[in-house]
């Protein structure tokens, strides 16, 4: 018999889970998703000096005004290095 691999649980102890919920469970606009991902930044400044993420995945299901899933990118992701590049800051 073949088991399938059971991918990590979100309420693993070292997972940290933020939430970002519409009213009454509606879907949320581009403005309250962008103003709760800067929430969830806020939050986390506390812990700014002495932690870091190992990894961080956002899955969003974007969808159209009438409730239908879309896709944003041929690819349906996004890759984003949030670090500064050491060139940027060379000056020639």
């Amino acid at each position: 018999m073949t088991y399938k691999r059971r991918p990590p649980s979100s309420q693993s102890s070292d997972t940290l889970k933020i939430r970002l919920c519409g009213k009454d469970e509606a879907p949320l606009s581009m403005k309250q998703l962008r103003d709760g991902l800067y929430q969830a930044a806020r939050e986390l400044l506390p812990y700014d000096k002495n932690y870091r993420a190992r990894s961080v995945t956002l899955y969003l299901t974007v969808i159209d005004e009438d409730g239908r899933p879309v896709r944003l990118t041929r690819t349906g992701e996004i890759k984003i290095f949030p670090y500064k590049c050491a060139a940027d800051d060379f000056d020639a």
